[in-house]
């Protein structure tokens, strides 16, 4: 005698279980051994609160611009403020003339040029099954051995002497005035004053209050070349690193021969106005022209291209054996840096992706379903009752 019976309800339910079981386990398989491709659009700028505007950053930037004749050098200081008299030593080609800058012209010029997001839309985001899993003073008269001291005055917090003269001369004057240079530094004037070059010693003033962020200074001095003084890095103690940020009307290079020894990039050399840029600070509205242009009465002019071409040097002191000297380099490519930043699209909180498979997994369940309640129904209809023999 055979006995058939329907589903009971008990076992409809372990039926249904087991399918929802199977199509989750599924989808766990499928989409953890997948990695979905992700939709992208690009365009976006980064957040100019850039990791390569700390202070300790600005302490090894510069920016430059050499325009009618003369050149403008406004550099960040590293000097050791809890060592009276630890001083700063700038040659230069000519008598400069000195001031305080802004961090904020260095900051902005960083931000400016900081590489632009690349932005790629994620639709998946973490895997959740698998989580779990892993005052000034007057100049004064020539001192020490024929030294002419051009300038002698309070800058900011700074304590500044520009002289010219003699290298022992100089040693002279600066030991004698409270300027306290490093043998090792002192040993290299020689061939800057026999060229002729003018020294500018930097100290900060015995009553400079040092809080917060320290001043850069700006240098203006005649020039028929761009170049960035360095032979005294030789004197260092370790691997030089240098951030320079050349304004021009064109991209450059460098032509020194001391380039060929270090690790020299070029990651940013465009007119950061092409990517939407506005200036705002008031000496880089200056060097680019944007002051001027703006107040200028009479008729629109063309507007100059004022590239930014950035330098990552480093090296080791030795290798600096010559200043370094920057050229126009007018075949250069243009170079705007972008870094890629994932951003996962969610509805509530939850990936679209995730959305998407739960409803595919819903879907499938309900056509399963449906599917067996419509089993269910015409085996009632072929069989009413219980038959037996």
């Amino acid at each position: 005698m055979t006995d058939h019976r329907r589903p009971t309800a008990q076992a409809r339910r372990r039926l249904l279980a087991a399918v929802i079981t199977g199509a989750l386990v599924l989808a766990q398989l499928l989409l953890g051994a997948v990695s979905p491709a992700g939709a992208c659009a690009c365009g976006a700028f980064i957040d100019p609160a850039d990791q390569r505007t700390g202070a300790n950053v600005l302490r090894e930037t510069a920016i430059l611009s050499l325009e009618d004749g003369v050149e403008t050098i406004i550099m960040g200081l590293a000097l050791d403020g809890t060592r009276t008299g630890s001083t700063l030593l700038l040659p230069t080609p000519a008598v400069p003339e000195v001031s305080t800058a802004s961090s904020g012209t260095l900051r902005e010029m960083q931000a400016a040029t900081a590489p632009r997001e690349d932005v790629e839309y994620d639709l998946w985001g973490e895997n959740p099954f698998l989580a779990g899993a892993g005052s000034g003073e007057g100049g004064a008269p020539p001192g020490g051995s024929g030294v002419t001291v051009h300038e002698q005055a309070r800058v900011g917090d700074y304590q500044v002497a520009v002289l010219e003269g003699g290298a022992d001369g100089v040693r002279t004057w600066l030991a004698e005035n409270g300027y306290e240079l490093a043998p090792a530094v002192s040993a290299l004037l020689d061939p800057y004053a026999e060229d002729g070059w003018v020294f500018t010693a930097v100290r900060y003033a015995a009553d400079a209050e040092l809080r917060g962020e320290i001043e850069p200074l700006r240098v203006d001095f005649p020039s028929d070349e761009l170049i960035y003084p360095m032979r005294l890095s030789r004197a260092a103690s370790d691997r030089q690193e240098l951030s320079l940020f050349v304004l021009s009307d064109q991209p450059v290079r460098r032509a020194d021969g001391s380039a060929a020894h270090q690790h020299v990039e070029r990651p940013w050399i465009a007119d950061p106005t092409w990517e939407d840029w506005v200036w705002s600070d008031e000496t880089l509205r200056e060097l680019t022209g944007t002051a001027a242009a703006e107040a200028s009465d009479g008729p629109a002019e063309e507007t100059r291209n004022h590239i930014v071409t950035e330098f990552a040097i480093s090296g080791d002191p030795e290798t600096f054996t010559t200043d370094i000297v920057l050229v126009p380099d007018p075949e250069a490519e243009y170079v705007v840096p972008t870094v890629t930043v994932t951003e996962t699209v969610t509805v509530g909180g939850v990936p679209v992706g995730w959305l998407l498979v739960a409803a595919a997994v819903i879907t499938a369940l309900a056509l399963v379903l449906a599917a067996l309640a419509l089993r269910s129904a015409r085996r009632a209809r072929a069989d009413p009752g219980i038959r037996r023999r």
